[in-house]
């Protein structure tokens, strides 16, 4: 083999070295990035990030329309403990129908007992 071969050689296995290095350099990123605690906490920082953007929109927007708010907050109340409400409704109306069927009962018992 000539000098000039040898040189060719040489570089094409110095390229192929760097290659090579290269090659195993972003594998060890792609390792690092893909580890499970790196994704656990990028997954939480992101979490983290989006809730603090949404917490902003709604102070701004509860800043912007108060009482559309207050309308909104109130009608989720009422959802959320719609059935003791309707349970004390009906209880209301029961009593009051049970205590007009209470005094109708006394006057038909007053009746009969003249």
């Amino acid at each position: 083999m000539s000098g000039a071969a040898h040189i060719r050689i040489a570089r094409a296995r110095g390229e192929a070295d760097r290659a090579k290095a290269r090659l195993m350099g972003t594998v060890e990123e792609a390792k690092a990035r893909l580890a499970p605690g790196k994704l656990a906490s990028d997954a939480v920082q992101s979490a983290k990030d989006k809730s603090i953007v949404a917490a902003d929109d709604a102070v701004t927007a509860v800043k912007e329309r108060p009482g559309f708010t207050a309308g909104i907050a109130t009608v989720a109340a009422l959802y959320i403990a719609r059935k003791p409400l309707f349970s004390a409704v009906r209880g209301f109306f029961r009593g009051s129908d049970t205590h007009t069927h209470d005094n109708a009962s006394r006057r038909e018992a007053d009746g009969l007992e003249k």
